[in-house]
């Protein structure tokens, strides 16, 4: 059964995170635009630099860290000089560490399923990666596994914009995670909430459960599927299988 798996490759937001991504998004982008505010008064063309340098890191195929895509094209549209990227790293990872880690205070998350899965993984000898779109510093994906109650030490690996250079959906996301665990897509198992980016693993052969809580509807995504359903449901299931 595909329980027997050795490794659980899980998603966050949607699938351990329960939060309604256009409110955070809101907030998330406010939060930010009033740290920048002194690079970019307007706001909207703030918002718009943003997304632009994190669709080049989706874009990115392994030629530099997502962080460095990141850098250079937020730089390069917010008008600064190369020189001062370093500077603007060091501003992100303080936003991170401090105003973005206190955005949960806008969200009821429930965190009780969640955690308790991965305790009992983790109890049960199951190496644990979270294979979250690596688009944040280490301290934003942090923060947000802490607001489902859960220790980022539990994981082997977190991806994150600085040791990736990959990104959801392209199936070499998973090739570089099984590259840096030392593992085969048989070894392996990806549990998250969208057919298209976490579906993608199963073009290496790593099977796939959806958590369908948050599930996002893609349409023509035609992926393999091993198990669907709710966290509660899959909380039932490993405790009686494993």
């Amino acid at each position: 059964m595909f329980l027997d798996k050795d490794i659980y490759l899980f998603d966050l937001d949607g699938t351990l995170l329960t939060i309604e991504v256009e409110e955070f998004l809101q907030h998330y982008f406010k939060a930010l635009s009033v740290e920048f505010k002194d690079l970019c008064q307007n706001r909207e063309e703030f918002i718009q630099a943003l997304m632009q340098a994190t669709k080049q890191m989706i874009k990115n195929q392994g030629q530099q860290t997502n962080r460095q895509v990141f850098m250079d094209k937020f730089s390069q549209l917010v008008g600064l000089a190369a020189a001062d990227t370093e500077q603007l790293e060091v501003r992100f990872n303080n936003f991170y560490q401090n105003e973005f880690a206190d955005l949960d205070q806008y969200f009821t998350i429930a965190r009780e399923k969640p955690a308790a899965v991965i305790n009992y993984l983790k109890n049960k000898g199951k190496r644990l990666v979270l294979a979250t779109n690596p688009l944040f510093p280490p301290a934003g994906v942090k923060a947000r596994l802490s607001w489902a109650g859960i220790d980022a030490a539990d994981f082997e690996l977190l991806t994150t914009y600085d040791n990736m250079s990959h990104a959801k959906p392209n199936p070499d996301y998973y090739r570089e995670i099984l590259t840096k665990i030392g593992a085969e897509p048989d070894d392996c198992l990806m549990i998250g909430n969208d057919p298209q980016e976490d579906g993608s693993a199963t073009e290496l052969g790593i099977e796939l459960l959806l958590i369908e809580d948050f599930l996002i509807p893609r349409d023509k995504v035609d992926y393999p599927v091993s198990w669907q359903g709710s966290m509660a449901e899959f909380k039932r299931l490993i405790e009686t299988k494993l």
